[in-house]
């Protein structure tokens, strides 16, 4: 028995090219995309099509309908799985070790696909982040550091041109980036971790840029094998100065009724 081609629905049509656009990161997380009347004039359907696609989006989780405000890309999906990763690493006892060797292994991947893949649009974007994080290292500027490192890689991680990895890293390694990584901008010792941090990323730049893949993977291993080190070394100081504390506070106390 032969089987009856069925016209696709203007609604699904319209669905697809907005799911689409929200994978390949066109409306970010939290952003407001187009009303229904501009949807409808762009696509050359009716608005009733438009909103039933919305419609479908909103019961899914991806859009949030606001009353007399349009619809708003939701965090919701992103932040429901990044919440069983949490409570996973919670539950791990080398849960630190595992999240390096797992970041290592993806971020190496990422910087040489970024290589192999990169456009000059890509390489314009990277070093964008890399001078924002180098001024942010030189003012002293802890939180623009953090948030130049990140968007930084997550560049890198676009340049791959994988939606896969894109989404990877803006929201799991994101999170491990913050549950990790981010304490080395606070670091106290007097050996300041920055000038080392932005040579790793101005050769990790360089190497994508000469589209050294081989060489971009090694950096970015080595960058990371660097920040769980240093991040080590720092809390040993904390330990030892802490217990420094301790005894100063003991040494006190013995001769407070002198």
């Amino acid at each position: 028995m032969s089987k009856l081609i069925r016209p696709q629905k203007v609604s699904d049509q319209v669905l697809a090219v907005l799911e689409e656009r929200i994978i390949e990161g066109e409306y970010p997380e939290g952003s407001r995309i187009p009303p229904e009347r501009t949807l409808a004039a762009e696509f050359g359907v009716s608005r009733p099509s438009v909103r039933a696609a919305l419609g479908v989006l909103v019961s899914q989780g991806v859009l949030e309908a606001r009353q007399g405000d349009g619809y708003y890309i939701s965090a919701r999906p992103k932040q429901d799985f990044l919440h069983s990763w949490q409570e996973l690493l919670g539950k791990h006892s080398n849960w630190e070790h595992d999240i390096y060797d797992f970041s290592r292994q993806q971020e190496g991947c990422m910087a040489a696909l970024a290589a192999e893949r990169r456009t000059e649009a890509d390489l314009k974007r990277i070093e964008f982040w890399l001078q924002k994080f180098e001024n942010a290292c030189a003012e002293g500027n802890r939180d623009h550091q953090a948030e130049a490192d990140v968007s930084f890689h997550q560049a890198i991680a676009d340049a791959t041109h994988n939606i896969l990895f894109g989404h990877l890293s803006g929201g799991l390694l994101r999170m491990l980036y913050q549950r990790t990584r981010s304490g080395i901008v606070h670091v106290n010792q007097s050996d300041n971790p920055r000038p080392t941090l932005m040579q790793h990323h101005r050769m990790l730049f360089e190497a994508i840029r000469q589209q050294d893949a081989g060489q971009a993977a090694a950096i970015a291993q080595s960058h990371l094998t660097y920040v769980s080190e240093r991040i080590q070394l720092e809390r040993d100081y904390q330990i030892r100065q802490e217990h420094a504390d301790t005894l100063a506070s003991n040494d006190l106390d013995k001769v407070k009724n002198w």
